[in-house]
């Protein structure tokens, strides 16, 4: 028989028999023509692989006790070994002129594939589970079947689909082992051993073809591959094995990359980058300072921590290897990321949906740059002034012994007279109504206003038309409440947030508030449940008040997404504690938002604390690259404290 008749019969072979017999002895080699890849190999009745899109749903290891449940895992892997067999035939064919010694290696790899997959057939009936119980996929096939060479082969899936189940086989041999089945778990241990061999052997042919022998070896192999495929696929769901990989041959600078690398491997990702000018770029005329341009480049990986694993991050510059591995070996996972010189690429690759910072002229500006749909916000949401109007209407009928009086609403004044009209004795503050993390305000100490106080006044004017003028209060707790918003009637609160501002309320740290009381002194606690119904007076007025408003407001803009809403605790002149439940709001992501996302990589369920800062404080782990002028840190306290 010659290597051709061979791979015939396990390419195109309609019983198990046939594509699971091992090559026989003295089997010859001889060139024969290269043909053209069917679209699917030969099954038998009932294996075939199916081209509707039904999949069986994949057991995942809860519940492996049971037989039922082993087997259909099994199943899933039987089917994998047998596939990897057919391609393994389809080189054969396809690429007659390959080096002997290429077509050597693959006719023992096949072998192995075959002994595989009938060893898992063998456990799978011990179960009670047949092969064909269960629809069939064939990614595997689609992903490796088209290949134009060789190279393209070992990459696929030599270094792709074979490297991950150095982590599979691996995984669940544990898994199969702490169920009590030692005999499964035998033979993926097995076959763990035969998949470094044959990791060995396509970095071998890889480092051979590889255009560029000067390239390392991570640089050739994302460069060779295409999507859907990416270097996630060579990653399994389980603890990463460096070990393997180095007995495999691998060097530390790919196991390194690798073992960061972050890409979907099928759910359609949404896009993050951080805008942080995005109140300013509403202004006519805005035009990026210097300060901004650092902010933005310090503290760019931000929405890395809103992101997801399948999500991807624009950056300017990539963060380096070592620091995301720093990053995942603190347990905090990581998305892609990609350069903004490069997302050019997102042209070609579907998009969930554009997630900046906030959804201003900035961001949109970006997203028609790489050709992508995003609506923007309405500019009047992050008005201050809006959001002083918003609070006056809910602050109608309440008779909540702990809210704020209309005297400590902000005033919107359109002329120098206005502002002078409205500024008395004491302290004050004046906003402009678009500005970020407490720029552009003037802290207003009574008396007459000096001469470069009266210069910014003008200046934010003849700007934006209009300030906003609040009394400086006597805070004694700054706060936010994170909420989303998903279509009509669905503002969802995911948390209380306490924050730490500087003066002028520009943002210092973040602390996830599981129950806001414990920040509060005694005496406000008492006040916050004193005569209140259910769960206090803010509570109440939360739920009551301040929600329904919020609905009824951002249902008017047609606003879904990231909200933010700033609020406070004060002492008025006579020392009782009153509550400010919305200073403003800010209908984008924010440093509150973060820390909520930050508090789900904490085991302990005791959330996490986000301080912007230049070095890092004991126990804190950097979140941001060193070198820039602002840093972001995050501790996980084993509990909250005042």
């Amino acid at each position: 028989m010659t290597v051709q008749e061979y791979a015939e019969r396990v390419l195109f072979g309609t019983t198990l028999e046939e594509k699971l017999a091992p090559p026989p002895q003295g089997i010859i080699d001889e060139p024969g023509t290269a043909i053209v890849v069917p679209d699917l190999p030969g099954r038998p009745p009932g294996l075939e692989l199916r081209r509707d899109g039904v999949r069986a749903e994949f057991p995942g290891t809860t519940g492996i006790e049971d037989d039922e449940h082993r087997g259909r895992l099994l199943h899933f892997f039987a089917n994998h070994e047998l596939l990897a067999a057919e391609l393994m035939a389809l080189v054969l064919l396809k690429f007659p002129e390959a080096p002997a010694d290429f077509r050597r290696g693959i006719l023992d790899t096949l072998r192995e594939e075959q002994m595989h997959t009938k060893l898992y057939l063998r456990r799978m009936e011990d179960c009670g589970v047949k092969f064909g119980d269960l629809p069939l996929n064939g990614f595997f096939w689609k992903s490796v079947a088209p290949m134009p060479t060789p190279i393209d082969y070992v990459t696929r899936l030599s270094l792709t689909f074979e490297q991950a189940n150095l982590d599979y086989s691996r995984g669940y041999a544990g898994v199969f082992s702490a169920a009590g089945d030692a005999e499964t778990a035998a033979v993926l241990d097995r076959i763990y051993r035969d998949e470094i061999g044959h990791v060995s052997y396509g970095l071998k042919w890889f480092r051979e073809w590889k255009e560029n022998p000067g390239q390392s070896d991570w640089d050739a192999y994302r460069g060779k591959l295409e999507m859907p495929l990416s270097a996630a696929r060579a990653k399994g769901a389980f603890e990463f094995n460096e070990e393997g990989r180095r007995e495999a041959g691998l060097d530390a600078n790919f196991i390194e990359e690798l073992k960061v690398f972050s890409q979907s491997k099928g759910r359609t990702p949404n896009v993050f980058w951080f805008n942080p000018g995005a109140e300013e770029s509403l202004v006519p005329g805005f035009v990026e300072t210097s300060v901004m341009r650092q902010v933005a480049r310090d503290l760019a990986m931000l929405p890395a921590f809103l992101a997801r694993k399948d999500d991807v991050v624009l950056v300017s510059e990539l963060p380096g290897t070592g620091h995301l591995a720093q990053l995942l070996e603190a347990g905090l996972e990581m998305p892609e990321f990609m350069r903004f010189a490069d997302a050019g690429s997102l042209k070609e690759r579907k998009v969930n949906g554009l997630r900046p910072w906030a959804r201003t002229p900035d961001a949109e500006g970006v997203a028609e740059e790489f050709e992508l749909e995003m609506e923007g916000t309405a500019g009047e949401l992050f008005s201050k002034g809006e959001s002083a109007k918003l609070l006056r209407g809910m602050l109608e009928g309440s008779d909540c012994p702990m809210l704020c009086g209309e005297d400590v609403v902000g005033r919107v004044a359109g002329s120098v007279e206005g502002v002078l009209s409205v500024v008395g004795e004491g302290a004050w503050v004046i906003k402009a109504p678009l500005s970020t993390a407490g720029r552009d305000r003037l802290v207003k100490a009574g008396g007459e206003f000096a001469p470069e106080e009266l210069v910014w006044l003008e200046r934010t004017l003849e700007a934006q038309g209009s300030v906003v003028v609040e009394p400086w209060l006597d805070r004694v707790l700054d706060f936010s409440i994170q909420y989303e918003r998903k279509g009509t009637g669905a503002l969802r609160r995911l948390g209380y947030v306490v924050l730490e501002n500087t003066r002028k309320g520009q943002f210092r740290s973040a602390k996830v508030a599981g129950r806001l009381t414990d920040f509060l002194e005694e005496d406000v606690r008492r006040a916050l449940h004193d005569g209140a119904p259910r769960l206090g007076h803010l509570a109440e007025f939360v739920e009551e008040v301040l929600e329904p408003g919020l609905e009824e407001f951002l249902e008017r803009y047609g606003y879904e997404g990231p909200l933010g809403v700033d609020a406070m605790f004060y002492r008025d002149q006579d020392g009782r504690v009153l509550f400010k439940p919305l200073v403003e709001i800010n209908p984008r992501y924010t440093m509150g938002r973060v820390v909520v996302e930050l508090g789900r990589f904490n085991r302990a369920g005791t959330g996490a604390t986000l301080r912007i800062g230049k070095d890092a404080e004991e126990g804190e782990v950097r979140l941001t690259p060193e070198g820039g002028s602002f840093g972001a840190f995050v501790g996980f306290p084993g509990k909250l404290n005042h």
